[in-house]
């Protein structure tokens, strides 16, 4: 009764801000809205290369120092409604952002998921179940070198479409503060939040940090370190507060809170993103978790690693339409993203932080996608993944069984062929209408559709 009547409160709240919102645009969009989307593909055609970054999710752009001079409050809202017919849930979310005096801005997306399963596995009655996890918000300061950030959202760091490794889009939003400045060829990004609190009294927490260098027209390079930590009744870590430290460096120095080995897991990235002949773009990313110094001491060990590809080509067919070509390969090995501590693995509210799959897999990918450069997009892609019994998606909070060398993927092994495809039409950046159906092998049919809509306006004081 208290959910039903909880959902309800929640649904006119969301109505009020998609109504009555006073409330530009310089936060991260929701990956909902088809600006994102037309971004993200325009950047595989080498287009505005010079706001493309590692350090994800994509943001609004700013507007014009002067456009922004009077008092001013730039206001943008929408929401969506969709229904998933594998996971039988359906959701309803709105967003609102503000920007005022040039540099102030705010972000708020509560969402709403209900479907119908058990309350637990031994249950025989079905009972409804609402998801509140995906809420988001944040506010800050951003001009044109410094951002500073507030609030409850994700994080997405890597080269390429959809193959980062670490921390994506993918995962549960978490609360953090983040703080990147832009001197203009090279950028710089840091991140401190809590994840969560498990087994009553363990504190989870977040830190990142990151630099890239790009000459904003075809190359990016850059490399980021993201450490989980944890400890009963533990605090935030004031050795992590420094953006300019490092995991090893704190950690040998004992600097933490916690003293020793086992409280707290790194990995390590590098990034590269290149345009060639602007048609080719070669994304990578590799990853390391543990390394193995002397593999004569270390016998049978073995790296913790990962890496993640993609090529994406863009022909010349069209000057109305765009047709990108791409294919992605996702490597993750099996001790990858797992640790000795288990509260230290890279996953956050049951879900991996970053590759969807988890870890222990591989996921070979090849796709087209269409965007006609006004209001219609088509996607379609086609892949084969495995996934081993040592997945982060399973057992989440379990330690790694070992380094040592060993099959791959692990135990036993879940393999399937899929088909994806997603169909986008909007009207005059108002109105979108979306469907997806995909494909598994083992799973079926997904059917997924919905509508879009969105609105902005100029408020003077």
């Amino acid at each position: 009764m208290l959910n039903h009547i909880f959902s309800m409160n929640l649904v006119i709240f969301i109505s009020i801000i998609l109504l009555q919102s006073k409330v530009l645009i310089a936060q991260s969009i929701s990956h909902h809205n088809p600006l994102y989307k037309s971004r993200k593909l325009l950047y595989d055609a080498g287009k505005d290369w010079s706001s493309l970054t590692i350090f994800g999710p994509i943001r609004f752009k700013s507007n014009s120092q002067k456009e922004l001079e009077n008092l001013i409050i730039f206001n943008h809202f929408g929401g969506y409604v969709d229904f998933n017919s594998e996971n039988k849930t359906f959701s309803f979310s709105g967003s609102s952002h503000f920007k005022y005096k040039k540099y102030y801005y705010g972000h708020i997306k509560p969402s709403l998921t209900y479907n119908k399963k058990k309350a637990k596995p031994s249950d025989s009655i079905n009972s409804d179940f609402i998801n509140y996890q995906e809420n988001q918000s944040s506010v800050g300061f951003e001009n044109s070198w410094a951002i500073i950030q507030f609030g409850r959202g994700k994080e997405s760091w890597g080269a390429g479409n959809d193959i980062e490794l670490a921390l994506s889009e993918n995962s549960s939003p978490y609360d953090y503060f983040l703080l990147g400045s832009d001197y203009g060829k090279v950028r710089v990004r840091y991140i401190h939040g809590f994840l969560e609190k498990i087994d009553g009294n363990i504190n989870r927490y977040i830190t990142s940090r990151g630099f890239e260098w790009t000459n904003k027209e075809s190359l990016i390079i850059g490399f980021s370190e993201t450490i989980i930590y944890s400890g009963e009744n533990r605090s935030i870590d004031v050795g992590y507060i420094n953006p300019m430290s490092s995991h090893l460096e704190v950690e040998l120095n004992n600097r933490l809170n916690n003293l020793g080995n086992a409280n707290a897991n790194a990995v390590w990235q590098a990034h590269l993103d290149y345009l060639l002949a602007n048609k080719f773009r070669v994304s990578l990313n590799l990853l390391y978790d543990e390394f193995v110094i002397d593999s004569k001491v270390q016998i049978g060990k073995e790296h913790g690693k990962a890496f993640s590809c993609r090529l994406a080509y863009t022909p010349r067919i069209s000057n109305n339409s765009t047709f990108i070509f791409h294919s992605s390969l996702v490597y993750v090995g099996t001790p990858t993203f797992r640790h000795m501590n288990g509260a230290n693995n890279f996953v956050h509210k049951r879900r991996p932080l970053g590759w969807k799959k988890g870890s222990d897999g591989q996921d070979l990918n090849f796709g087209l996608d269409f965007f006609n450069q006004k209001n219609l997009m088509i996607k379609l892609s086609i892949g084969y993944y495995e996934i081993g019994q040592e997945s982060t998606t399973d057992r989440v909070f379990d330690p790694y069984f070992d380094y040592l060398s060993g099959d791959f993927p692990s135990g036993v092994i879940y393999k399937s062929f899929y088909f994806r495809s997603s169909y986008d039409y909007w009207s005059d950046d108002l109105f979108s209408l979306f469907a997806e159906f995909n494909w598994n092998q083992n799973m079926g049919n997904e059917i997924q559709f919905g509508f879009r809509f969105y609105n902005s306006f100029v408020s003077e004081l």
